[in-house]
């Protein structure tokens, strides 16, 4: 039937893709981190993807059973792997767009309990994959009974004893399903292969998840060297402006008082003292 497909689960583990480019980033792509060595800077950014990537796992139950049996036919490795799966669901890497859980009864026997069997059995895989994996909580199932002409690809495969008359009646528009069945079970040998390694394959319960696993690369660039800072400059002592006092007897170049031996003067105006400064008169 259907066959697992993990693309990014080996061993029990996500493998995140990772590349190294010299190229300009995608549109979507973000950035995780960055380093400068010299003038060689190494950015690392993220593309996150959403779906693309499908997971797929099967699991079988014996004939009228809806409940499921870990050891019954390949339902140990499946519901292994399937686990495993789940346990990576919690991966921030990873993100889930849709899940689907379908389940399947064989064309043989009475229709409508057929039908019941192929929706219990979706309804025990559901129960299962969300004990598991809480992504599956809110998933919706489906149900179908298969049909005699879905056994055409297994049969003209198969190396079945009379098979150009099972294939006949399989493909046959003028029987009805009940009808195709009587007239398989007159070819005794034939219906022995069929009910041994065709139909307990068209028992089944299907999970599919739709994924996407986050992309990790990284991108060197060469950029021109920092230029040393310059040394700060001193700064220079800003000189004070000078002040000119008018007097009756000249001009009077007052500057501030500085310690150097000359003369020091009290200038009073109009009985004020204008204050200590060293004066030239000229």
């Amino acid at each position: 039937m259907k066959k697992t497909l993990l693309t990014l689960i080996a061993l029990g583990t996500v493998v995140v893709a990772v590349a190294q480019t010299s190229e300009a980033p995608a549109s979507n792509a973000i950035l995780v981190s960055q380093k400068r060595d010299g003038n060689v800077v190494t950015s690392h950014y993220k593309i996150p993807h959403d779906s693309g990537k499908q997971a797929e796992f099967d699991v079988h139950y014996a004939i009228n059973r809806s409940e499921i049996t870990p050891t019954y036919s390949n339902n140990s490795q499946e519901i292994s792997d399937m686990r495993d799966f789940m346990a990576h669901t919690k991966d921030t890497t990873m993100h889930i767009s849709s899940i689907h859980i379908v389940g399947y009864a064989s064309p043989d026997g009475n229709a409508k309990c057929n039908d019941s069997l192929a929706l219990q059995r979706a309804k025990s895989l559901y129960v299962y994959a969300a004990s598991c994996c809480p992504a599956c909580a809110n998933v919706a199932t489906a149900h179908k009974t298969l049909h005699w002409s879905d056994c055409v690809p297994v049969v003209e495969a198969s190396s079945i004893p009379d098979k150009e008359a099972v294939l006949a009646i399989l493909k046959s528009t003028s029987h009805t399903e009940p009808q195709k069945e009587r007239a398989l079970r007159n070819l005794p040998k034939a219906w022995s292969y069929l009910a041994k390694s065709v139909l307990p394959q068209m028992r089944y319960a299907d999970i599919e998840f739709d994924y996407g696993v986050d992309e990790y690369f990284t991108r060197t660039t060469t950029v021109e060297p920092t230029k040393p800072a310059e040394p700060a400059q001193p700064q220079q002592p800003q000189q004070p402006d000078p002040v000119v006092v008018e007097e009756e007897v000249g001009v009077i170049i007052a500057t501030p008082q500085h310690d150097g031996g000359k003369r020091k003067h009290k200038k009073e105006k109009k009985g004020k003292v204008v204050g200590e400064y060293e004066a030239i008169y000229w």
